[in-house]
């Protein structure tokens, strides 16, 4: 099966914060917002409904250390 791998950034809508990740997902809208504790408690505290990711870059799964790196800063 085929897998995509991506950096994202997922939004809260709320307050502009925002959280940059990596994922691997044969179902592109798998509506994965990240799997931090910080992003998964200011989930908790919002409600999923109250963010948005957004995909940056695709990119081989070797590299996504490297993209998210890069994103970062």
């Amino acid at each position: 099966m085929y897998k995509f791998s991506f950096i994202y950034k997922t939004t809260n809508l709320i307050n502009g914060k925002f959280y940059i990740g990596q994922h691997t997902t044969s179902n592109i809208d798998d509506n994965y917002l990240g799997s931090g504790c910080s992003i998964l408690k200011a989930i908790r505290k919002y409600g999923k409904q109250n963010f948005k990711r957004e995909i940056l870059e695709f990119c081989e799964k070797q590299d996504l250390v490297e993209r998210e790196e890069f994103w970062i800063k």
